[in-house]
């Protein structure tokens, strides 16, 4: 991946440029990135221009053969890990390397991929990716051979935190690491990780990505300008929201939400069956980027409301929108509504059926609108 491919994030790439051109590379990095922000997409770029036999000023050059294997995430020298699921029936522990085809699959399509997109595409279910002690183990010993092509041997852990207590397993790997061996770890809870691990290495903050580089980013996806800005607004520094909210953008969020208030804070039983039937069958993605939707327009009327001079991320109609939430809207009510819509959001992405989601959630919304504080 070129640097010029990673959406915004200008300060941060010229650091790692800065890095990669002085030869004098730190060999332990957690990149902590905000989600959706391009921690992969970094870690990504940042490697293939190490590798690079031609490295350009501003970048590597793309073309040369480290690069082509590099983008297509097969140069011998640059190593996966990322959480995964057992394979089953299996003699052999499973590994990162198991997945590899999937991973290349996943991560060229979509390098701001997020875990649970990612476990779904591996057939994981329900169940809880990991990155078990085998696969640090394999890590140490992959990272004990020498080079094939480079003159540096690169691991890049992705979802740290899912290295749990294994990950007291590389603390010496992390420490003093084999001579031009470059570690790069990516999480995006800092608190999740192991202090062991955390106090060894160079840590480099990934901020959200800017409004302007996200609608940008956009318009190069073929999203109609006009409607750029309003989703880079919605996703809020996290481009694989954006991607979610370009494919949702044919359903009217603003008129569902309006209708959902109106049904449910004033039960009106027959319309919120007829809403919660007809919002079930616009399919799990889209009925998660409303519920995000929700959220995002909730606490642009808060902030509206209790901030002096504030300038809303809201069109028109949600402006007005925005100022008859504002009528019932309380801080207090505003963190149980929130608690509500992520529970929700969760068992959608759970596949729990979307109209008994809508239902219990509209009934409890009720109440807490409805409730004194």
């Amino acid at each position: 991946m070129l640097f010029k491919d990673v959406i915004g994030q200008y300060e941060t790439k010229q650091h790692l440029l800065e890095i990669g051109k002085s030869g004098n590379i730190p060999h332990s990095q957690l990149f902590l990135s905000q989600p959706g922000a391009g921690g992969l997409a970094l870690a990504l770029a940042f490697t293939q221009y190490i590798v690079c036999d031609n490295k350009q000023e501003e970048d590597s050059c793309g073309v040369c053969g480290a690069c082509v294997k590099a983008q297509k995430l097969i140069h011998p020298d640059i190593h996966y890990t990322y959480p995964i699921i057992a394979k089953k029936p299996s003699p052999h522990p499973s590994l990162s390397t198991d997945y590899i085809q999937e991973w290349r699959t996943e991560i060229t399509k979509n390098p701001y991929i997020n875990e649970l997109e990612w476990l779904q595409s591996i057939g994981a279910e329900n169940k809880q990716g990991n990155i078990t002690a085998d696969e640090a183990r394999n890590i140490l010993k992959g990272l004990s051979l020498t080079a094939f092509e480079s003159g540096y041997k690169i691991q890049i852990i992705w979802m740290a935190e899912a290295l749990s207590k294994e990950g007291n397993i590389l603390l010496k790997l992390l420490e003093e690491p084999p001579e031009n061996t470059v570690l790069i770890l990516i999480a995006e809870i800092q608190e999740e990780i192991l202090p062991t691990i955390l106090s060894r290495c160079q840590l480099v903050k990934i901020n959200k990505i800017d409004d302007d580089s996200m609608a940008q980013a956009l318009l190069k996806k073929g999203v109609p300008q006009s409607n750029t800005q309003h989703i880079a607004y919605l996703a809020d520094g996290n481009f694989n929201v954006a991607l979610a909210l370009m494919d949702s953008e044919t359903h009217d969020n603003t008129r569902m939400l309006t209708q959902w208030l109106d049904y449910s804070i004033n039960l009106k039983a027959g319309e919120l069956l007829k809403w919660t039937d007809e919002a079930g069958k616009i399919g799990r993605e889209n009925l998660k980027s409303f519920l995000e939707y929700s959220t995002h327009i909730f606490r642009e009327a808060l902030m509206l409301l209790h901030i002096k001079n504030y300038i809303p991320r809201l069109a028109q109609d949600e402006l007005n929108l925005a100022a008859r939430i504002n009528k019932f809207l309380t801080y207090q009510k505003l963190e149980k509504l929130l608690e509500l819509i992520n529970k929700k959001h969760y068992e959608i992405e759970r596949n729990v059926s979307p109209k008994m989601v809508l239902m219990d959630m509209s009934l409890k919304m009720n109440k807490i609108i409805r409730s004194k504080d």
